[in-house]
């Protein structure tokens, strides 16, 4: 019948009309199971309150770095240099801004 030894140009038609079908229609199948998960109910992400902690009251205003003052002292030109090398991390074009630099 189909798999004879000599096929016909309208079998031959005929067999690939029936192929082409049968993955279309599976196709579409496949596409109405993945549209059926949007229904699936997910997981709730659980929010946790955050706690305001009693130093965040007032608000702290940066008052900036002097740059005469980072030349001045030799220790705070090392401390600026290290926290904007590690504010940076591996990236090359940064541009970071130090604020402020506090003593220990």
């Amino acid at each position: 019948m189909i798999f004879q030894a000599e096929m016909t140009f309208a079998e031959g038609l005929q067999l690939t009309a029936i192929a082409m079908a049968i993955v279309f229609t599976l196709l579409f199948i496949i596409s109405l199971i993945l549209g059926l998960f949007k229904y699936i109910p997910q997981e709730e992400k659980k929010v946790v309150p955050q706690r305001k902690s009693p130093m965040a009251a007032a608000p702290v205003v940066p008052t900036g770095v002097n740059w005469d003052e980072l030349e001045a002292d030799e220790d705070m030109m090392v401390a600026a240099l290290v926290a904007s090398m590690e504010s940076a991390g591996e990236e090359k074009e940064t541009n970071y801004k130090i604020t402020r630099i506090t003593k220990l």
